[in-house]
């Protein structure tokens, strides 16, 4: 009998450079055995032989049987590292599982390239928050071919001030870029203990792990707010935590209703359904702000009696922000931009989607929307990934969390 769900599995072309090689498959197969065998037997056939990362994201259905997924993964594969975690719905090559079951494996051949996994017990934090030193070192990140960070963790585990202290330690002189981090954080479950985070032979419930990419790889991350600015660029003048006080001299609420003066019918439409957001200038040295220059930030509450704004961000007296919307046209036409960019004479070997599980058909009219225009744009992109519960990805020089965001990894020989 054939188990539930249907095979959609799809074998892309293997994307090479010189040695280097990539297969993804994916199946939504409810029945686990039947999902795994199905996936792992069709990359371990295009892969010929050697496997030294196998990338995994299965659904929380597959949850209770975790271990036979990546015990057939090594069986199957014998990967030199294995990674992964739960989500609530998978991405594989074209397609977007929402809640339902999927399995996605994403196997690379890396001639050339130290793949090094470490956990939160590695990091030690909060204690290791005044021994920058230790998060250097756990990452590698003193390493000058460190490439890349691939950052998974569970909701539960306090990330926020994690983060930026990982960004940090990532920094390196003024004029060079840092390694990139990118992430997302694992969304198949709603309680502590219910997510899976897959770290080699190691199976977790809960805490943060990471994958750092030394060596002959390139990694290019990119990360699609969806949102387009709206009025002009205002001057943070009162700020207290995540509150903005004042702008330009005036009450933040004054200054948004001069704005919403000169807003169309469809903007305010925008705002009263889909909420209005702030984006801060990530870097002042410019001149003009446009796309890319602003981290989007949702704004969550409204003082009318002393005229302020909330958001989820902390603020300070400087900054410049501007006011945003956000709607699936937007969306769109943000991540068609990201991905013109990266229109290459070499094409990647593979890629990583961690988009936000209020994308989709949440957002969108379509179906697997980031998935095929991703595709659309790289016709055989191995790509894998998964609906995340926040994505992790680059703005200017520093990595932050985000929401309603597509954060994408593309993965380059040397």
């Amino acid at each position: 009998m054939e188990p539930a769900g249907a095979r959609i599995g799809y074998d892309p072309p293997i994307m090479s450079d010189a040695s280097s090689k990539a297969a993804c498959h994916v199946s939504n197969l409810a029945d686990t055995d039947a999902a795994v065998a199905e996936a792992a037997a069709h990359v371990a056939a295009r892969m010929g032989g050697r496997t030294d990362l196998a990338i995994v994201f299965a659904s929380g259905h597959h949850v209770p049987r975790i271990d036979l997924i990546t015990s057939a993964v090594y069986d199957l594969l014998a990967p030199a590292a294995l990674f992964g975690c739960t989500g609530v719905s998978i991405v594989g090559n074209e397609h977007e599982f929402e809640n339902q079951p999927g399995l996605v494996i994403l196997a690379l051949a890396l001639p050339g390239v130290e793949l090094h996994t470490f956990s939160d017990s590695d990091i030690d934090w909060p204690r290791s928050k005044d021994d920058p030193a230790r998060l250097v070192a756990a990452m590698k990140a003193d390493r000058p071919d460190l490439r890349g960070v691939l950052l998974l963790a569970d909701p539960f585990t306090p990330i926020m001030g994690l983060l930026p202290a990982l960004s940090d330690a990532l920094a390196r002189s003024p004029d060079e870029a840092a390694a990139p981090m990118f992430g997302g954080i694992a969304s198949a479950g709603r309680q502590a203990g219910d997510n899976r985070l897959l770290r080699n032979d190691e199976i977790r419930n809960g805490g943060l792990i990471g994958l750092s990419f030394l060596g002959r790889i390139r990694i290019e991350t990119l990360v699609s707010q969806g949102c387009r600015p709206i009025g002009r660029p205002l001057v943070i003048t009162g700020a207290r935590r995540n509150v903005i006080e004042s702008l330009g001299g005036k009450p933040a609420m004054a200054a948004f209703q001069e704005l919403a003066v000169e807003l169309s019918d469809h903007e305010r439409r925008l705002i009263q359904d889909k909420g209005l957001f702030v984006g801060r200038v990530v870097s002042e040295y410019r001149e003009h702000f446009g796309r890319g220059d602003f981290l989007v930030r949702n704004v969550i509450g409204v003082d009318q009696d002393h005229g302020m704004l909330a958001v989820s961000d902390l603020v300070r007296v400087g900054q410049t922000v501007q006011f945003h919307v956000r709607d699936a046209q937007t969306a769109h036409e943000d991540l068609e931009m990201l991905l013109a960019a990266q229109q290459f004479d070499d094409p990647a070997l593979a890629g990583l989607l961690f988009t936000c599980n209020g994308r989709g058909s949440h957002l969108f009219s379509e179906a697997d929307h980031d998935a095929t225009t991703i595709r659309r744009a790289m016709p055989g992109l191995p790509l894998a990934g998964f609906s995340a519960a926040g994505e992790i990805g680059p703005v200017g020089n520093s990595t932050f969390l985000h929401g309603h965001t597509a954060s994408i990894a593309l993965i380059r020989g040397m």
